[in-house]
């Protein structure tokens, strides 16, 4: 029995008995039982997902579970030493996990609903033959042995094997990527791969000219579309270098803090505390070790960064992978609309004559001008005349803001529009098709109005008829050169075309090709014969670059990122516009060129040299973006079709177009471009970049408190003073005043030579020795100094001595603990300033550039003057208030810290140079 894949290959009257069906359709029992056999017409949803299941795996996060003990450990300690706030300490971890899931809930959730909303299906109702009568169904209700009807614009529901084609043309871009419409017949197309059969219509793309009829022997995830969303879930998806860190960081975090609480309950122990009491004093070090501040400032700084990539057009799905952006190191990008505009242009023509002209303005609505080369008499009324001729045999149309058509067409009536073309002096009266074999059309009009120029009454040529038909016909130069006999010279007149005229336009037809133009002639003549023409001229076509691309293609190379294009198209075209926006190109390979190269020589080959691929598959493209890994690239491909999913989903960043892309495309992708636009990839790879860094601010921002708030226990264990920082304390320092300084530091704008960087290195680390040098043994070692300087020296000008414990829980143990807490919270607020810029000075970055900083500064101000004056405040936080001549105790620390953090970065830029 022939297998239902290679129907196509089989004869017509074969395919319908396998199909067990007829020229006249199916009848409805029929069509219920297979639907029955068969389900619907359909793919298969992408498993729904539980939004419980994924709030709750907020929870599982490695750092959300080092919290999450860290809030156990704080319940033992209150369990045998109560009262020292150990459960207040506990309750705000917990609040702190809660808000950071549900947050990172939250972000990714609106990210899902904003992608539901831009999906699309296939089309929901679509015409059938059954019995022998057209009958309007639901797309889903298709059945294989079904008789599908096709139209000009309509959305194939399902794959089918044509029976019927007139002049019929599909636009494949969503399966396999290629611009170029492809043409369809309804004769056995025997070849290798079934996408290149041509008389298989496939489920997803969408007729560009012409009508059919086909036999459905394909429905649902069996289609070709179907086929390929199945392969993508195959695919299995790397964890983020964001993931990986976050990983990383809490495992560093928490062998440190078993480390010290280790280390130290030893020396309880030995220095004869007690069991219990060096348990509690270890438990508390652990406690303090966990910045509890850190997992939601990471969180939010995502969704800032986020926030700022969509309002860049860039929509992130997954937090994590925001900061992904900023390690790439190659984009694999598509040709069509992301490169270029996806919109065709006039850009030049070429006159009978000799005469040139250039067109400005890109894509259809541009208010763009014809400008002649050199104008003649005459010369105006011809151009506008071979304008007139090829928007009158085209289909397309132009009316308000909506364009309407094959795009090689619509650039002829937009440029007809540019020129001042009144197309109401004739009237179509027939059409002549276009067809592959012919590679032309012709358009028959009768004459019905007087001036076709602007005005009405300019537009005439001589021997232009004022009555009866004429014949205008555009199609490939060869044929048209071929089909003509005659041509209208600079004096216009129209004069016999001679050996040297012939040469003389082939040659300019040749230059124009080797330019990567779409090239059309255009003629016409008196009466309805497609023969003895005379000939127009030739117009060049292009889908342009658009115009912010090229800046876009510096800024990736000037970032050492590598900009390869893998694209549907020819090598011609698309190597063409690769030069055009500053890409060099050292080898260009096609999909067939490619399928002969072992993986090894293929890996070596993109690896060494400027490669671009032409004419690709889907499985090549999952191929090359596998190679690219092994070779230790960071990839981010763009895709739309159905054919990109698996290569999707296999990149580091997969990036689906909003626009125009599948909802296999989005359901596969990180990140979905809302405007289609490479120059937006660049401004979130920018982003991504700077949200690294920012990071890595505010992580050694949170460290550096940590040592003041490790420090005051130290002392308290070993030697005879008064517990210098409370639980509630340390807690109002990591969820209290450092939180909003620390997220407006993750908000910091990109810094000026950001994309002048190399990528972040794959193994390059958040957490590294350079974090950690820093932040603990620098500027945190500054602030535990500043902190127990403020709350020894507070004591002693006060008249205590050293070893007197009894002033415990009295208003000088409270005022003296203000000042350890005030000596933590000034250093930290001198260096949130100078942690603005990792390598920078501080003062290069504008003083009010970051508003949230300002804010953040303002309100911590105010929070400083609550701990001293407010009743309420210093009942919970166990504050006092200290009188204003103390606090100069508290000036030399931040600004020593400023200072020494500026010229520590001031020696790291020389030997930077």
């Amino acid at each position: 029995m022939t297998s239902r894949e290679s129907l196509y290959s089989l004869p017509i009257d074969d395919v319908l008995a396998c199909l067990n069906t007829s020229t006249s359709g199916l009848d409805r029992s029929d069509a219920r039982k297979r639907l029955e056999e068969h389900g619907p017409n359909e793919l298969e949803k992408m498993r729904e997902k539980s939004y419980l299941l994924e709030y709750l795996r907020q929870y599982l996060q490695f750092f959300a579970l080092l919290l999450e003990v860290a809030a156990a450990l704080s319940f033992v300690a209150s369990y045998y030493s109560p009262g020292e706030g150990y459960e207040i300490l506990a309750g705000a971890i917990l609040g702190a996990v809660f808000i950071n899931a549900t947050f990172a809930f939250w972000q990714e959730y609106k990210a899902d609903k904003t992608v539901e909303a831009l999906l699309k299906l296939i089309p929901t109702m679509v015409k059938v033959r059954r019995k022998g009568k057209v009958e309007v169904v639901n797309a889903r209700e298709i059945v294989p042995g079904d008789l599908l009807i096709v139209d000009e614009g309509d959305r194939i529901g399902a794959d089918a094997i044509l029976l019927e084609a007139n002049s019929l043309y599909v636009n494949m871009a969503a399966l396999t990527g290629e611009a170029e419409p492809a043409r369809r017949i309804a004769e056995i197309d025997p070849c290798d791969d079934i996408l290149d059969a041509r008389n298989v219509l496939f489920a997803g793309t969408t007729i560009a000219l012409g009508n059919g009829l086909g036999v459905v022997y394909r429905t649902g995830m069996e289609t070709e579309f179907g086929r390929i969303a199945s392969l993508s879930k195959e695919v299995e998806r790397r964890p983020t270098p964001m993931q990986i860190e976050i990983i990383r960081i809490t495992r560093i975090l928490t062998l440190a803090a078993l480390l010290v609480g280790g280390v130290f309950f030893a020396l309880g122990v030995a220095s004869g505390q007690g069991w219990l009491v060096a348990a509690i004093f270890a438990l508390s070090l652990i406690v303090a070790n966990v910045p509890e501040g850190m997992l939601p400032t990471i969180t939010l700084s995502l969704s800032l960064a986020s926030r700022n990539m969509a309002r860049r057009n860039a929509l992130i799905k997954n937090l994590d992978s925001a900061q992904t952006l900023g390690s790439a190191t190659v984009i694999c990008t598509d040709k069509t609309g992301t490169i270029t505009r996806n919109e065709m242009t006039l850009k030049e023509i070429y006159l009978s004559s000799g005469e040139e002209a250039s067109v400005s303005g890109e894509g259809y609505f541009d208010d763009g001008i014809i400008s002649l080369a050199e104008e003649r008499p005459g010369s105006l009324d011809r151009l506008r005349f071979l304008l007139l001729a090829g928007a009158l045999n085209c289909r397309a149309m132009i009316e308000g803001d909506d364009a309407l058509g094959d795009p090689t067409e619509l650039a002829i009536v937009a440029g007809a529009r540019k020129a001042r073309v009144r197309v109401d002096a004739y009237r179509k009266v027939g059409e002549i098709p276009f067809s592959s074999d012919r590679k032309m059309m012709s358009t028959v009009c009768e004459r019905v109005g007087k001036g076709w120029g602007e005005g009405g009454g300019e537009g005439e040529l001589e021997g232009e008829s004022e009555a009866g038909k004429v014949i205008f016909s555009k199609g490939a130069p060869e044929v048209l050169i071929e089909l003509s006999s005659r041509l209208i010279d600079e004096g216009g007149r129209i004069q016999p075309i001679g050996d040297v005229e012939r040469r003389r336009i082939e040659a300019r037809a040749e230059e124009l090709e080797r330019k990567a133009y779409r090239l059309l002639a255009i003629a016409y003549n008196e009466g309805t014969d497609e023969s003895d023409l005379i000939f127009l001229g030739l117009v060049a076509i292009m889908d342009l670059p658009r115009e912010e691309v090229f800046d876009a293609i510096r800024k990736c190379q000037l970032a050492s990122i590598r900009v390869m294009i893998l694209t549907g198209d020819n090598p011609l075209t698309a190597r063409a516009i690769a030069e055009k926006v500053g890409l060099e190109v050292e080898m260009a390979l096609t999909g067939d060129e490619i399928r002969t190269i072992p993986d090894g020589d293929l890996a070596s080959l993109i690896k060494d040299k400027n490669v671009l691929f032409a004419r690709v598959r889907s499985e090549q493209k999952l191929r090359i973006a596998s190679l690219l890994q092994e070779n230790g690239e960071v990839v981010a491909m763009t895709g739309d079709g159905v054919n990109d999913a698996p290569a999707l989903r296999k990149a580091d960043i997969g990036i689906a177009m909003g626009i125009k892309g599948t909802e296999v495309a989005k359901e596969a992708a990180d990140m979905i471009l809302l405007d289609d636009n490479f120059a937006s990839i660049v401004a979130a790879i920018e982003e991504g970049r700077t949200v690294y860094f920012n990071i890595k601010k505010f992580v050694t921002y949170i460290l550096s408190s940590n040592v003041p708030e490790i420090v005051p226990y130290i002392l308290f264990f070993f030697l005879k003073v008064p517990l210098p920082l409370s639980i509630i304390q340390i807690l109002s320092i990591d969820l209290g005043s450092d939180m909003l300084p620390g997220l407006a530091l993750g908000s910091e704008a990109p810094e000026e030579d950001i994309m002048e960087r190399p990528p972040v290195g794959k193994y390059e680390r958040i957490l590294d020795w350079e974090v950690f040098k820093r932040g603990y043994f620098f500027l945190g070692a500054i602030e535990g100094a500043s902190a127990m300087a403020a709350f020894i020296g507070f004591l002693f000008l006060n008249g205590w001595h050293y070893g007197d414990l009894s002033i415990s829980n009295t208003l000088l143990h409270r005022q003296a603990m203000t000042m350890t807490l005030l000596g933590a919270v000034s250093c930290q607020l001198f260096n949130v300033w100078t942690l603005r810029s990792w390598e920078y000075s501080a003062f290069d970055r504008g003083l009010f550039k970051n508003r949230l900083l300002i804010v953040a500064i303002l309100i911590e101000l105010i929070w400083i003057y609550a701990l001293l004056n407010v009743r309420v405040v210093q009942l919970i936080f166990n504050t006092a208030y200290v009188p204003t001549g103390y606090l100069w105790l508290l000036l030399p620390f931040p600004v020593l810290l400023f200072a020494s953090h500026e010229a520590y970065k001031s020696r790291i830029r020389k030997r930077g140079r």
